[in-house]
């Protein structure tokens, strides 16, 4: 399994003394559900419950008084209510508006149980279903693909990292360090991609992943697309956007299509709160703060370095 940044971030979370329940929010693929499986070897008891599922779904439409609800949700994972040491995970949360205001009283009434909720496609049930999380009573943490760092973090050896870390970089790390991020570049962050590539070290083999990976992409843009035309845009986003990937865009006839403005800006807006791309807007200002110009063209970036190829493949190129 490998080693990610959020862990340290989770070990903060949980020793703060106002600790709120957790959001987790981050693009599909990128290691949520993962992290918190991993965090949760520190406890001697994880309830875990995946909001995909009635039987775990069904317990927050009951309409419980909380005490009752916490009750159940013990009762129907088997668990010791009296455990202290014990981590509850609500996964695939966006599927129970009940289970979302439920957080504020795990927060009000059961503050001494850590509970941390993800879910994929969040930021876009968010926007596009009206979907309000509690205010003030939970806290959001970002979790992305792996960045370089992160990347030499989990190689069989030290040297690299603690080379990299320093400044200046010393020369006589610099080759080595190039080498491995023309690797990096090659395969990517994505969790599942560097996992396998760090056990086999065979490029051929992450054939079958990066198929997956596109696969999901595309069976997403159904999920949240609120019409067939809406569907058809997404899709012509998903296999337009490589292209442009790193250049400054506009909306209008994007990927030398016939799309209109506002087709396209809905499209991308929609990839973007799915955190599956990003529109950097330039500024002009000269002092802090330097805030973005929204009426400028952006510049397009994908998530991810190999994402960049997956959406080729999307196109046909």
């Amino acid at each position: 399994m490998l080693r990610r940044r959020i862990e340290k971030d989770l070990a903060e979370w949980y020793d703060r003394e106002e600790r709120k329940p957790l959001i987790l929010r981050g693009a599909r693929q990128v290691g949520k559900t993962t992290a918190i499986e991993k965090f949760a070897e520190n406890f001697t008891q994880f309830i875990y419950l995946n909001l995909e599922k009635r039987d775990d779904r069904d317990i927050f439409s009951q309409d419980l008084p909380f005490q009752k609800l916490l009750e159940g949700i013990f009762f129907l994972k088997d668990a010791d209510l009296q455990e202290e040491s014990t981590l509850l995970c609500i996964d695939e949360i966006q599927n129970s508006p009940e289970a979302i205001a439920y957080l504020r009283f795990f927060y009000e009434e059961a503050p001494e149980l850590p509970v941390v909720c993800a879910g994929s496609l969040l930021e876009v049930y968010i926007d596009s279903y009206s979907v309000s999380f509690p205010v003030g009573r939970v806290e959001y943490l970002y979790i992305f693909p792996l960045d370089f760092e992160e990347y030499l973090d989990n190689l069989d050896t030290t040297k690299p990292l603690e080379a990299y870390r320093k400044l200046p970089v010393p020369p006589y790390a610099h080759t080595t360090l190039m080498e491995y991020f023309h690797e990096y570049s090659m395969i990517g962050g994505m969790p599942e991609v560097c996992a396998h590539y760090r056990t086999h070290g065979d490029v051929r083999r992450l054939e079958r992943i990066y198929e997956g990976l596109l696969t999901s992409y595309i069976d997403d843009a159904a999920k949240y697309s609120s019409s067939p035309s809406s569907y058809q845009s997404l899709r012509h986003v998903i296999e337009s956007a490589a292209n442009e990937t790193g250049t400054r865009i506009k909306f209008q006839g994007f990927g030398n299509s016939n799309y209109r403005s506002r087709e396209m800006g809905e499209a991308l807006r929609h990839l973007k709160r799915a955190m599956f791309l990003y529109l950097l807007y330039p500024s002009t200002d000269t002092c802090v703060p330097a805030l973005p110009r929204p009426k400028e063209s952006p510049r397009l970036q994908i998530i991810d370095i190999q994402t960049i190829e997956l959406f080729r493949r999307a196109a046909g190129h």
